[in-house]
Formats: structure tokens, sequence, C-alpha cells
């Protein structure tokens, strides 16, 4: 669905604003004939799973960027993942696609933050840095949650627990994927014809947009690193208990075996020597705790307990 776009009701100044959500095949073949979208663009604004990056258009003096923003677990997954925003600038008019995924973040820009810009690249560097933003909120309440499993794990490791850290890796290796590409295109962005078109203000908002974009990549490979060292602990602690349960096992059976050999050895249907009255068993129990408690000492003797 294409729209044009107000900011408190009114229509921005300097420059025009469409917004295409869940774009869709009557969309594409409006912006080919209304709006003179090249192939070349469409493809790139119809992918839902296009990587962060930048790319401009020569014929129709198009600028694209495409850049990620982390989205929080939905009933059908339970990690964070990450969809793109892309951005497409054509003089002063800007289009923006999103899907229903990455609405509370356009919606919420839209409120608060769109009417500072004074011109396209601005709000565009806007955009961006409120996307960026949400990688420091994604990443806190991941901390948030890695403390508390933390707590959990120091008392007793459960499967369900396992579970959840395995989750948040999943969620940690998203966002921090496209954390280091968005800033790799950032940083690219400068050298690019689009900083041509840059204001000063604009430039002020990219400086601000990488020094988010930088935090939050650092952010979340500190986050990785601990991740990864609390699963390795509570693997190695895993390990630990899983040779301490074989170890007891493996003991007790051989302590065991040993009334098993005799008292299937004496109930063989047999005459045995020695043993010829009824007290006999009394003597066969001794001899089995002996042996027992012998080969116990010898065990515990050797650290094998």
């Amino acid at each position: 669905m294409i729209t044009r776009q107000e900011i408190n009701g009114k229509s921005p100044l300097n420059y025009s604003w469409y917004d295409i959500k869940n774009i869709d095949d009557n969309d594409i073949v409006k912006l080919k004939k209304r709006f003179h979208f090249t192939p070349t663009i469409i493809s790139y604004v119809a992918d839902r799973n296009e990587r962060p990056h930048y790319d401009h258009d020569s014929l129709t003096h198009s600028e694209l960027i495409v850049y990620d923003v982390p989205v929080w677990p939905e009933e059908k997954s339970d990690h964070f993942t990450t969809r793109p925003l892309i951005f497409l600038l054509q003089g002063t008019t800007v289009y923006t696609f999103h899907t229903n995924a990455t609405e509370d973040i356009f919606e919420e820009f839209k409120e608060e933050r769109a009417h500072e810009a004074q011109d396209a690249t601005e709000f565009i560097m806007l955009f961006l840095l409120h996307v960026t933003q949400y990688f420091q909120r994604a990443l806190t309440q991941l901390n948030h949650q890695l403390n508390e499993l933390d707590r959990r794990l120091n008392t007793k490791i459960k499967n369900k627990d396992l579970l959840e850290l395995a989750q948040m890796e999943r969620s940690l290796v998203f966002v921090s994927s496209s954390a280091r590409t968005n800033l790799m295109m950032l940083e690219d962005l400068k050298n690019t014809p689009m900083s041509w078109q840059i204001t000063k203000s604009a430039q002020e908002r990219l400086d601000d947009v990488l020094i988010e974009a930088e935090q939050a990549s650092r952010t979340v490979e500190i986050s990785n690193e601990v991740t990864e060292k609390i699963s390795k602990t509570s693997n190695n602690i895993l390990n630990n208990n899983l040779n301490d349960t074989m170890k007891f096992l493996t003991v007790w059976s051989l302590i065991l075996t040993i009334p098993t050999i005799i008292t299937g050895f004496f109930g063989m249907n047999v005459k045995l020597p020695i043993l010829n009255n009824g007290f006999d068993w009394i003597l066969v129990v001794f001899v089995n705790f002996l042996l027992i408690g012998g080969l116990y000492l010898y065990l515990k003797k050797n650290d094998f307990i």
C-alpha cells in the first residue's frame, strides 16, 4: 500500500515522503508507472531479506539505503530477528519500505522524531538514528534475560534454561550480524554519491548514527562473548555431572557384581564342600560384605570414588 505521509497533520515543506507498507504486485505496477522505478530498484525494494547496503542508480539519480532493525520475538519465533528498512531518495522525494514486523518502529518515529527533519537527507539520517537506538533496547533486554538466566544456572541446570540460552545465542547472532553490516554500510556512505547531497544538519545526524552504530556493534560483541562463556561453563558443568554419574554407576555396578557371583555360585543345585548346615547362609553373607568392603576401600584409595 502506497501512502503519502504527513507529519503532525501537514505535508513536509522541503521534501515529500511516500511510505510503502507490505509491497505487493499492485504497488510494483504503480511504482513503475507513476514513479518510474526501474526493474533494478524494484528488485531491491521488493526483497524482504535484503542485506544492509547502499546503491546508486545513475539513470534515475536514486540513492538506495537498506538498513536492518531488530525485531522482538513473536509467537512463531522465540528469539530476536532482524528485518530491513529500505529508503529510496529521488531528488527531494523519500520513499520508505517496511512490513508489519517493523510497523511499531515506523509509527514511533513518525510520532516522535520525524518533525525534526528539515530536508530529505536529514529525514533519512534521523530515521537511521532512531532505528539504530533500537539495537541498544534489544541488547538491554537480552542482557537482563542473560543475568536472570545466569542466576538460575548457578543453582541448578535444567533443560528449559539451556534451551533459553540457545535462543539467546541465536538472537545475538542475528543482532550481531546486522549491527556489523549496518556499521560497514554507514562508514562507506561518506564515500558515495549521496554524500554530495547531504546537508550540514544531515551530516551531523549521520555522525550521531555512526557513534550509535559503533557502540551497538561493540556492545553486542561483548554480550556475545559473555553468552558464549556462560554456555561453555554450563556445558562443562553438565559434562562433569555426567562424568560423576557414570563414575557412580560404574563403581556400584562393580560392587554389586560380587554378591551376584557368590550367590550364583552357592545357588547351584549341587552339593558343595564345607557348607552342610542350615546356618551356612550367614557365612555367605559375611563373605559378601567382606569382599564388598575390600573392593570399596580399594576403589576409594585409588580415587575411583
